[in-house]
């Protein structure tokens, strides 16, 4: 993998720590996730993002990825969005409380096309986290600090700060979210 691909994967990944943290605004409200065509309730989300996906533009905003997610954050109901200097993309941390930092899972979602080529290359490097669900979505698999599923029209970074969430858990979110934005 070069340099410069790495350096796109991993800068992004280390500022979702940032965002973990804390670093951004709580939302209040229902934002407990519910499976199903469920409603989240009425969630205002500073800077809600929306990005564009085959035939549709599908919000990226929290609220939006928490109701698409359900059961896998619905023991997180405290839920903080933020937007990272330099981005217009949100970052969505899930927490199981607004002082409960180790309980946390973080997504980020960036739209990012990507030559399918270059993703068959990726599929040769080092960090690829052999997945099935990965050809679904023409995409590949990257252990990055985070996980990282890359597909040709965006970048979906997973990562959690509590060690009882697995590398399987991590790719559920992922691929879910892939899913979602297939809409």
């Amino acid at each position: 993998m070069s340099a410069r691909l790495r350096r796109g994967l991993v800068v992004p990944v280390a500022v979702l720590g940032f965002a973990a943290a804390g670093c951004g605004s709580s939302i209040e409200g229902a934002a407990v996730a519910q499976s199903g065509a469920a409603d989240v309730g009425s969630v205002s989300s500073p800077g809600s993002g929306s990005v564009s996906s085959p035939g549709s533009r599908v919000s990226t905003d929290c609220a939006a990825l928490t109701k698409a997610l359900g059961r896998l954050v619905s023991d997180r109901p405290h839920l903080t969005e933020a937007v990272l200097p330099g981005s217009i993309d949100p970052t969505c941390s899930w927490s199981k409380g607004p002082t409960n930092v180790m309980s946390t899972i973080t997504a980020s979602v960036r739209p990012q096309v990507t030559d399918p080529a270059v993703i068959v290359e990726m599929r040769n490097g080092t960090n690829v986290v052999a997945d099935p669900r990965s050809a679904e979505f023409g995409g590949v698999v990257l252990d990055v600090v985070a996980m990282a599923l890359l597909t040709p029209e965006h970048s979906i970074i997973v990562n959690a700060l509590d060690p009882s969430v697995g590398t399987a858990t991590k790719l559920d979110v992922a691929f879910a979210i892939a899913k979602y934005l297939e809409k």
